[in-house]
């Protein structure tokens, strides 16, 4: 029996970049606000303090020295979930380095009697199956949407014998290769082209 040989990738293809990710139900969990320019360090304070967390992001492909690279960005900036175990958690990770603020919201003042009655500010607890949710519906948005290289895109061959000739793009192939209809001497003429000898126009 033959070895089965590894599949050969397109430019046209999704990358399944993200595995699901299970929220713990028994957490409580809120959202922190990190400082301008700390969130790494935000994010490592946290994990040392044993805090659970998930940071909602995007991703995009793109061509680095001729090789498909899956680049990743934030999602929602500064902002980070956390899941932790009680109040007395909640309040070290509050107090975590680089670590803003926790998303509170207006709640009845439940102190004892003898304060002036009215509204106070106080962590805003996520419902963990609406959070669940979010998070199944941001981590299949995170599988990466193809190059925005397709059929019918029009884009001129960078490198190669037919550098600087405009064409358009007829099929993706595999391995990162592109059937290109190019204009020569005013006939269109189809060439194959790696990924990273076009630019699009």
């Amino acid at each position: 029996m033959e070895p089965k040989k590894p599949e050969t990738r397109s430019a046209a293809d999704p990358v399944y970049d993200l595995e699901p990710r299970r929220l713990d139900p028994g957490l409580r969990w809120y959202i922190a606000r990190t400082a301008p320019r700390m969130g790494e360090r935000a994010l490592k304070a946290l994990k040392d303090a044993e805090v659970d967390l998930f940071q909602p992001r995007t991703s995009e492909v793109v061509v680095y020295r001729g090789r498909r690279v899956v680049r990743h960005a934030q999602l929602l900036m500064r902002t980070v979930f956390i899941g932790v175990r009680d109040d007395m958690h909640l309040a070290e990770a509050q107090g975590a380095p680089g670590v803003a603020e926790i998303v509170s919201h207006p709640a009845p003042d439940t102190s004892p009697p003898g304060n002036i009655a009215g509204m106070v500010m106080r962590p805003a607890r996520l419902d963990a199956e609406a959070l669940q949710r979010f998070v199944d519906a941001v981590i299949s948005g995170e599988i990466v949407a193809p190059m925005s290289v397709g059929e019918g895109s029009s884009v001129i061959v960078r490198a190669g014998p037919f550098a600087s000739f405009p064409g358009i793009v007829e099929a993706v192939l595999p391995g990162d290769r592109l059937k290109v209809s190019v204009s020569i001497f005013g006939r269109a003429t189809p060439v194959e082209v790696g990924l990273a000898d076009v630019e699009i126009v």
